[in-house]
């Protein structure tokens, strides 16, 4: 790699290009980025906009919009065509996910959802964003909420008393515990109990897109709701779990498994294994064996760990041994670059990637196209 400040700059400004404009291909065609003249370009669906001929100053791309605060720290959203300003000045904190925009103001929690701004409350306590919902404490009602679907609903109230112990929101699932150590999972606009635990017992949970994995019952095994049903995943100790979309990925004595659309399948021994889960793709290695999990399938791809991987929505790249870039996507492997080390961003099922001498080039679902 070069140490020349010039070929630096231009990679740290290519990167930041990328990454706005691959969250657009990911969505909807929808994507943002400072050009070389520091306009702020909107790309939707192939028309190009400036929204502003001053660079903003922060701005992020979701699935349905893009939010941002302008050089004058007015707070601004780009949604179907059309630039709407919603707070006349900075705001404290804004998160926008595939589906909303959350952001606070002066203490005011509010929601952008296709097209209409709700205030949520304006006391909230803790709060926790997935894709398509959020849920919160409100401090004035002294209430526990759920937002979803353009509605509020009341999951928990205990008048007066702070009703809940802990809770964790993903894309579409919600599971909390209420002071009384009931366990509930809020998923598809219904709540379900799942059990209670006394104080006896430590309840770990991790959620994922339409699945909960959870322990602390007396034989401390691993157990998954999974689209309303619960199944139990292990009854023996269990050292390490993550979880992804519809996947939970965990180890036991016996070795390394994943929990997939309700069935379980086996990757391999612990010893000296590593392995990772993200969105609906999960990794594996063990001397000699460099795996994917993908949609119930398992690919062997080398007889080695790569020293650097990443994963997001159904693709997986990593540097080979030689150096050289590669991607796998759909069940088959695409070499991206050769010999000479190259750097990457990946996004969604995107990879924007760039060696020292090569072009600016995009890796989109099996095609490669030089820019």
């Amino acid at each position: 790699m070069t140490n020349d400040p010039t070929y630096m700059k231009s990679i740290i400004y290519s990167i930041l290009f990328w990454m706005a404009f691959v969250s657009g291909m990911q969505s909807q065609s929808l994507s943002a980025f400072v050009d070389g003249r520091g306009y702020f370009i909107v790309f939707d669906n192939g028309n190009s906009t400036t929204l502003s001929y001053q660079a903003p100053a922060s701005f992020k791309v979701g699935g349905s919009c893009i939010a941002f605060q302008d050089f004058n720290d007015n707070f601004r959203v780009y949604y179907n065509g059309n630039d709407t300003t919603l707070y006349s000045g900075p705001v404290n904190k804004y998160i926008v996910t595939h589906n909303l925009v959350f952001y606070t103001i002066g203490g005011l929690l509010k929601v952008f959802d296709r097209g209409k701004v709700k205030t949520l409350s304006s006391y909230p306590g803790d709060y926790s964003v997935g894709d398509s919902l959020v849920a919160f404490y409100d401090n004035t009602y002294k209430a526990f909420y759920v937002y979803y679907d353009h509605d509020m609903f009341t999951l928990e109230n205990t008048f007066g008393q702070y009703p809940i112990l802990n809770f964790q929101a993903s894309n579409n699932t919600l599971a909390y515990q209420n002071n009384v150590r009931d366990f509930k999972i809020y998923w598809n606009g219904g709540v379900q109990k799942i059990s209670n635990f006394s104080t006896a017992y430590d309840l770990k949970y991790q959620t994922g897109s339409n699945i909960v994995a959870f322990t602390g019952n007396i034989d401390m095994g691993l157990y998954a709701f999974y689209k309303g049903q619960i199944f139990t995943l292990s009854t023996l100790a269990v050292t390490f779990y993550d979880t992804g979309d519809d996947m939970i990925a965990y180890s036991d004595q016996n070795g390394v498994h994943v929990f997939y659309a309700g069935r379980i399948v086996d990757m391999g021994p612990t010893i000296d294994a590593t392995y990772d889960v993200a969105d609906s793709i999960m990794y594996y290695y063990s001397p000699g064996y460099f795996k994917v999990f993908n949609k119930g399938k398992i690919t062997v791809l080398e007889n080695y760990k790569p020293d650097e991987i990443a994963i997001d929505n159904n693709t997986l790249v990593y540097l080979n041994q030689q150096g050289g870039l590669r991607a796998f996507y759909d069940d088959k492997t695409y070499d991206l670059s050769t010999f000479e080390h190259a750097n990457f961003i990946i996004t969604g099922n995107t990879v924007w990637f760039k060696t020292q001498s090569g072009p600016h080039r995009v890796f989109l679902k099996g095609k490669i196209y030089d820019q």
